[in-house]
């Protein structure tokens, strides 16, 4: 196991995790997962509250997350379902914000950025599947890292039986570490 100390940052697409300070802080050793032959994915460095939250390989044209990186913290389990779905506004335009923002009111908004990323409508009215996590919120103590889990662009359609809490998941870390890094792949 791996512990690690995390610090302050910039964010948003990047064309390399290694030259954004404190995102490659959620990658193993500073290295991305290899073997990812798209040059169509965005690099993500997922900012919340212009903090840097963990990192996410994203293929724009599917609409989903290949994989997110973070470092797993000492949490108390809990899942939250008190913050709003969010995007990336830097997915749909260069000027767009490095922050994810919550989905505006209006539906006509999503035209400006469904093109490169899901919408909340893709998960709407779908029995079999909901919106799974790859870095789930209850890996996450503080409440901002919480927050920062609800993009789209860090969510699978996963099978709801899945989605519900294991009773033996761990939530405490091993004595000294202040976190462990995760990757969440998405297999296909």
């Amino acid at each position: 196991m791996i512990c690690v100390l995390l610090q302050g940052a910039q964010a948003g697409v990047v064309g390399d995790f290694n030259h954004e300070e404190r995102c490659k802080d959620s990658l193993y050793m500073g290295t991305p997962p290899r073997g990812y032959l798209g040059t169509s994915f965005k690099k993500i460095c997922q900012r919340y509250g212009d903090q840097p939250h963990y990192v996410t390989l994203y293929d724009p044209h599917r609409h989903i997350p290949i994989y997110s990186a973070y470092t797993f913290k000492k949490s108390d389990g809990e899942k939250r379902v008190d913050f709003p779905w969010m995007f990336e506004p830097q997915l749909a335009s260069d000027k767009g914000s490095s922050n994810m923002e919550p989905f505006p009111q209006s539906s006509g908004m999503h035209m400006n950025f469904e093109d490169t990323q899901a919408v909340l409508e893709d998960y709407a009215d779908v029995v079999q599947y909901e919106r799974g996590q790859l870095n789930p919120d209850e890996h996450q103590a503080d409440p901002l890292d919480k927050a920062s889990t609800y993009s789209l662009t860090n969510v699978v359609p996963q099978i709801r039986e899945f989605n519900l809490p294991h009773p033996q998941a761990p939530q405490q870390l091993p004595g000294g570490c202040t976190g462990i890094h995760v990757v969440g792949l998405l297999l296909h």
